[in-house]
């Protein structure tokens, strides 16, 4: 049986769950003769989903050569296949499939703070692959550079060619290929002053949309330019020709060489970086989520220092709309050195948060333990989980980490998602503007419909979401919002006056469907009637729940509160409340009156309070801290005082409200008054919950 597995170039390694009290996880193949086999600061990645399968590049012990292994779900187990990716030992790499060629880089790797040392040259594999005997097959081999690094990551561009980065001698340095993705030209440094970093610094690449090749990279030269950059560079461009470096986050020790990125694909530009900071304080962020929507960064904390976490991966799962993330955290108790933090290692745990909602707690769940041995250097895929875009549907979940002591791998899966388990709902039209049957509706008016959960984007359009009056249909546009769940309909001209108007929206195979790819179940039809001339419609009131709220402390200025059940309004010590509504289905429409509702929680005030305006939505429920905040503008109401337990509203005063309507509205409050005041958040329930209420016609 040894010698049939081995003419058919696989070997399948023995492994079973570890039965050690207290293990999580599944104790795999060693690794023995290599060290540090997952890599290290995370830039990279070993695993990728292929044709229903998972794959990893693991280190074979029996050859001492790093090699293709297949995992077997049904056992639990990695089956070498005997593919050969580098015959080097101490090497680290990173794995592209872009689903139809292999990419593998490797390279030799200097230890933290070292520099880069020539005639070690990192090298890139091609491989393709045959479904019909599950075999890849090696394409060619070239060098992309002749350095021994700490770390280099690649992607691929639109137009085939393949990028990547490293530091060399204290600069962030690039390499691509032509469009044939295999043939490399010569290194160049990043154009910008400020890719002249230290030696501790790192980088990463990764492939957004539409169109553009990302470089974010750590800067820790111990002045106020420290920070995480990020620039990007147009595909097809010159290859020097990169934007300006901005700081996703910024000032001294709010950066490390520690980075992994991700791109939601149907979301045109968001993109994700799980990296680290330098803080030491234990209220601080040690590891947090770099969210970049459009043009602008946000920063939202996953673990603080208190938590000791090290080594961090984010994932989209685009089933559950879900960012996943995972990193070494102390291990827990019942274990051999449980609780003690160290850069050595610890257990994997992880931490997630919905897409449209970023906002980590405390809360985290074991995913691989060794109960005698420290877990270290968590890794997995560069692709999106459970995505139809990239041929990860119903994917689940493998992550790989390394025990050093025991020169063993480490995996968990998960099978959950796409139809394995995930997101099977199909969505439903939970509201819609104008109302079903609604009269004297303004001829001015946009259509809105409100779904259950984040569509996809492509499937929601002129051709799914009509117009029609009795003389035929309206020329319309159609977009969706930021968050992906509310569609409107902006006719291109004024509705005729005194007229029935029937909105649809399709459903079924053809029509609109969630980002897990549900389909509505059937269409959804509403009538409305505009206003006769001369009429201004009748007026609607609706009544909105903050979608975000939390408040920020000077007393801790690097603490997020975005899941405290109170929010505090003071002046001594500063306490400012931040508060956010969504209004993008009111576009066009009329507003009449806005009045906040408020509750004091365990604590009135004698003061006032102030109710202002602010510009900046990008702040996040778990990202806003008083480091971060948000510039306060013009008051649109005051209040006061106030007794514990109490309900108020608030008119405000419609200037500058208005112009909100189809967006995001942010809202501020702060006092000047010493004698703080309580508010309940929604974390405190729907009934203590702010809320808007506003009049439109």
């Amino acid at each position: 049986m040894a010698a049939l597995m081995l003419a058919l170039g696989a070997v399948v390694v023995p492994v079973g769950a570890s039965a050690a009290e207290g293990d999580v996880g599944v104790e795999g193949p060693s690794h023995s003769g290599t060290g540090t086999p997952t890599g290290t600061k995370r830039a990279t990645s070993a695993l990728w989903f292929n044709d229903g399968l998972w794959w990893g590049n693991l280190w074979d012990t029996a050859s001492s050569d790093f090699h293709i292994f297949r995992f077997n779900a049904a056992t639990s187990a990695w089956v070498d296949t005997g593919v050969a990716t580098d015959t080097r030992a101490n090497t680290h790499h990173d794995v592209l499939w872009d689903g139809t060629t292999l990419f593998v880089a490797s390279y030799r790797f200097v230890n933290d703070g070292l520099p880069a040392e020539p005639n070690f040259p990192s090298t890139m594999r091609r491989f393709s692959y045959d479904p019909s005997t599950k075999t890849y097959s090696l394409q060619s081999a070239t060098n992309i550079n002749n350095y021994r690094v700490e770390t280099l990551s690649i992607d691929k561009d639109s137009t085939g060619r393949v990028w990547a980065t490293w530091q060399q001698g204290n600069r962030i340095y690039l390499n691509v290929t032509g469009t044939d993705g295999a043939t490399w030209g010569t290194p160049f440094p990043h154009p910008a002053a400020l890719s002249n970093v230290s030696v501790d610094d790192s980088s990463a690449v990764i492939a957004f949309g539409p169109g553009r090749i990302g470089v974010m990279w750590s800067r820790q030269v111990d002045d106020s330019s420290d920070g995480m950059y990020w620039s990007y560079h147009v595909d097809g461009a010159s290859n020097t020709d990169w934007t300006a470096p901005e700081a996703a986050v910024s000032g001294q020790r709010s950066g490390d060489d520690h980075m992994n990125l991700k791109w939601l694909d149907s979301s045109g530009g968001r993109v994700f970086a799980a990296i680290k900071t330098s803080f030491t304080s234990a209220a601080q962020p040690l590891i947090q989520l770099l969210a970049l929507n459009g043009t602008t960064w946000s920063a939202n904390t996953i673990a603080t220092v208190a938590e000791c976490p090290n080594r961090v991966i984010v994932l989209i799962d685009e089933s559950t709309q879900m960012l996943r993330t995972f990193a070494t955290y102390p291990k827990p108790s019942g274990t051999t050195n449980a609780g003690v933090c160290t850069s050595s290692g610890g257990a994997i745990y992880e931490k997630s948060t919905p897409l449209a909602n970023i906002s980590f707690s405390t809360a985290k769940t074991a995913r691989i333990v060794d109960a005698d041995q420290y877990v270290h250097n968590v890794t997995s895929t560069k692709q999106n989980l459970n995505s139809l875009a990239r041929g990860t549907a119903s994917s689940g979940l493998l992550l790989l980490a390394d025990v050093n002591a025991t020169s063993r791998y480490w995996h968990f899966y998960d099978p959950s998602g796409g139809s394995g388990g995930g997101d099977t709902t199909a969505p439903v039209v939970t509201g819609t503007s104008p109302a079903d049957g609604a009269t004297g509706v303004a001829v001015s008016a946009d259509v809105t419909a409100t779904f259950s959960e984040a569509m996809d984007t492509s499937t929601v359009g002129s051709g799914t979401f009509t117009l029609e009056s009795g003389t035929g249909a309206v020329a319309a546009s159609v977009t969706l919002n930021s968050a992906g769940n509310v569609a409107t309909l902006n006719p291109g001209s004024d509705l005729a006056a005194g007229t029935v108007y029937t909105a649809t929206i399709e459903g079924g195979s053809t029509g609109v469907k969630d980002a897990a790819g549900n389909a509505l179940a059937s269409d959804k039809t509403w009538t409305f009637t505009t206003a006769s001339a001369g009429g201004g419609g009748t007026p609607e009131t609706v009544t909105l729940t903050a979608t975000a709220d939390s408040y920020v402390a000077g007393t801790s200025t690097a603490t997020n509160y975005g899941s405290s059940t109170l929010l505090g309004v003071d002046k001594s010590p500063v306490e400012v409340t931040y508060l956010k509504f969504d209004l993008s289905a009111y576009a066009g429409r009329t507003l009449e009156s806005a009045t906040l509702q408020l509750r004091s929680a365990g604590s009135g005030s004698k003061g006032m309070q102030s109710v202002k305006l602010v510009a900046d939505d990008t702040w996040t429920e778990g990202g806003i801290t008083y480091t971060n905040r948000p510039a306060l503008g013009s008051s649109i109401a005051t209040f006061g005082p106030t007794t514990a337990n109490t309900s108020y509203n608030v008119p405000l005063t419609l200037a500058g409200l208005a112009g909100e309507l189809g967006q995001q509205l942010s809202l501020g409050l702060d006092t000047g008054s010493s004698d703080g005041l309580d508010l309940s958040s929604k974390e405190a329930g729907s009934a203590a919950a702010p809320k808007l209420v506003l009049t439109l016609r």
